[in-house]
């Protein structure tokens, strides 16, 4: 199968699925990127519904057989679960890890304040993004306030069409011209990237700040909300609205947060609807990726080892740090990752024939990073050889992706952190356009592909 007309068949995701349903996949993606906008609502919907499909907390079972399911919440930033394979966990398992935090503009821990008979916040944004695409966008407060006695409440503001949105303002052109002077990324700079969020005035003449009074007094009211608990809380502001359909021909789906998240809710489906897998399939979502995967919920801590470990406690009746080490090194992973594509209004910044394309199906990335490779993942040939023939069999289209031109352009993923530990890992994932902006684009038939892909790799990697 290498003529080219059976190779343009095979790596085109509509020749390949333009006539078959992608509803469901699809409507599963809209629906989860719609709902969840924050790792902690991924991580709250992603225990729900594995409870809800009777899938058990790890740490409370002592015995497993094949098909089981079980999870473990890592402390509200990550999740892990397990379906449990043919195969005794000696053979290894299968990980297809994704991460769940997406750039956004974070709530800094003293931020409310009066200036220009307007109240603001005060922020501090959060991953790679271009700070100027992030004004004058329609924002919604997502997040959990705690307080001392342990009672945590989730709040969101914006995303119902009946509340009100938040607004970082930019400046007008009428009195702009030495900003108009600026590089694009000095254009809008971190400090500025403050929001609108009040500008009634508390009915007290003698407050000095009425105005920001009066949005502590909304606050109270509305979450017993005290100035002082911004500290402990942990808020955001995400783009406010639903994923969407996009092109004339509703060929494209748009949404906040597609990097990662198409790869979680993909990989999630696929997790749920697989069949009893040969080897033990992991489901993996986590944090801090767009940061360097530090911190509690990163892939960089130690809360896999200890998934694993639970398991082979639990299936096997053992968990020395020997066995794990054997596990690791029988076993295989993919970064669930998104790739770069080639968009053909700035073709100068790519690589003939390097470049992933939107609609030609899943990215195979065999090495990641920047600068000649450097802090990337590369994956041993072998195993990359093994995942292309999992998804020709599967008659799954994937192609090549890439981060755009040598000492020009770049990036990192979880991969290099999963590889440590001894498994094979290569990158694997859908073309983005405008990734880390607001609103990101996927092609609808890529969805489909990526999906199919990783039924295929947890059912059919198995045996590498």
């Amino acid at each position: 199968m290498t003529d080219k007309k059976t190779r343009k068949g095979r790596t085109n995701s509509w020749t390949r699925y333009g006539k078959v349903d992608m509803t469901e996949s699809l409507r599963f993606l809209m629906d989860t990127a719609t709902a969840n906008k924050t790792e902690r609502e991924w991580v709250r919907w992603l225990q729900s519904d594995l409870e809800r499909k009777g899938s058990k907390e790890v740490r409370e079972t002592s015995s497993l057989k094949p098909c089981d399911t079980v999870h473990m919440n890592w402390k509200g930033r990550a999740l892990l679960a397990a379906k449990v394979g043919k195969k005794g966990l000696s053979s290894g398992v299968t990980v297809i890890a994704s991460h769940i935090d997406s750039p956004r503009v974070d709530i800094k821990s003293r931020p409310l304040y009066e200036e220009g008979n307007l109240a603001l916040l005060d922020c501090h944004y959060y991953g790679g993004l271009k700070k100027y695409q992030w004004t004058n966008v329609p924002l919604a407060l997502h997040g959990e306030i705690h307080k001392g006695d342990g009672a945590s409440e989730h709040i969101v503001i914006g995303e119902d069409a009946s509340e009100p949105v938040l607004m970082i303002p930019d400046l007008e052109p009428h009195v702009d011209r030495d900003m108009a002077k600026r590089k694009a990324s000095e254009t809008v700079v971190g400090e500025d990237l403050d929001a609108i969020v009040g500008h009634r005035p508390i009915e007290n003449d003698e407050t000095e700040n009425p105005i920001k009074e009066a949005v502590l007094s909304l606050l109270k009211d509305r979450f017993a909300m005290e100035e002082q608990d911004f500290l402990s809380a942990d808020l955001a502001l995400v783009p406010a609205g639903p994923a969407r359909l996009a092109g004339l021909d509703e060929s494209m789906v748009s949404a906040y947060g597609l990097d990662d998240r198409i790869c979680t809710s993909m990989s999630y489906k696929a997790f749920c609807d697989m069949e009893t897998p040969d080897k033990t399939a992991i489901f993996v979502a986590v944090d801090r990726e767009e940061i360097g995967s530090e911190s509690i919920g990163g892939i960089q801590g130690t809360f896999l080892d200890l998934f694993l470990l639970e398991l082979l406690r639990s299936a096997e009746n053992r968990s020395d740090i020997l066995s794990l080490r054997r596990l690791y090194s029988e076993s295989c992973a993919i970064s669930a990752d998104v790739t770069s594509g080639m968009n053909p209004l700035y073709k100068k910044n790519y690589v003939r024939d390097q470049q992933a394309l939107l609609g030609n199906g899943v990215g195979v990335v065999k090495f990641t990073g920047s600068g000649g490779k450097y802090d990337g993942n590369e994956a041993r040939g072998e195993f990359v050889a093994a995942v292309i023939a999992c998804l020709d069999r599967a008659e799954i289209p994937w192609q090549t992706g890439s981060f755009g031109t040598v000492d020009k352009a770049g990036g990192g993923t979880i991969g290099k952190y999963l590889a440590r530990t001894g498994m094979d890992t290569l990158d694997m994932g859908p073309t983005l356009l405008s990734m880390h902006a607001p609103m990101e684009i996927a092609s609808v038939a890529d969805v489909e592909a990526l999906y199919r892909s990783y039924i295929a790799l947890w059912s059919d990697l198995g045996h590498f």
